[in-house]
């Protein structure tokens, strides 16, 4: 009998080449949700630096605009003092203390301390010096003065930007 003839082995089979990864779709997601996070994150802080000044010289501003109108609650009993006396009314005059103050809001320490007296001769006023409030307004001060029963606003050291309303007609933007 004879022999077949001999075949070498076969090389063996080469090895399979792995094929290039790809991302799969949570890994994309996820990039992209750093991504926007990062970015969201920045465009927050950028809100809150703009809002949270805004809203501190809002809520000081009304609170200031509520001391001015609890402080015009005297401006008859002070005309009619004066009609009476010939001279303007002080704290006592009017039932008032001598350390006055009205309080800003609901927060402790808040306040507008309350002074009458005499601005020029026949000038009543009432100042109002404001309290524990922000360092802008930390200790400035809204005069409302009577001349001939006339009352005005315009007077005191409060910043223009914190002055109510009825007290910023006729004044400069510009200290």
């Amino acid at each position: 009998m004879s022999t077949p003839p001999h075949i070498p082995p076969a090389p063996p089979p080469a090895m399979p080449q792995p094929s290039p990864k790809k991302m799969s779709g949570c890994a994309i997601a996820a990039i992209i949700g750093a991504v926007v996070g990062v970015f969201g994150i920045v465009v927050l802080g950028i809100l809150a630096a703009i809002a949270v000044p805004a809203y501190q010289q809002y809520l000081t501003r009304s609170q200031i605009t509520q001391a001015y109108f609890s402080a015009s609650q005297w401006q008859f009993q002070i005309d009619e003092f004066l009609e009476e006396n010939q001279a303007c009314p002080d704290n006592a005059a009017l039932g008032l203390a001598p350390d006055e103050s009205l309080p800003l809001g609901s927060e402790g320490g808040r306040r507008a301390d309350v002074r009458l007296g005499e601005t020029a001769p026949g000038v009543c006023a009432i100042t109002l010096t404001f309290r524990g409030v922000p360092a802008k307004v930390e200790g400035s001060t809204l005069i409302l003065e009577s001349d001939d029963g006339e009352w005005t606003c315009s007077g005191g050291t409060l910043p223009f930007d914190h002055r109510p309303a009825a007290c910023r007609t006729g004044l400069s933007a510009t200290p």
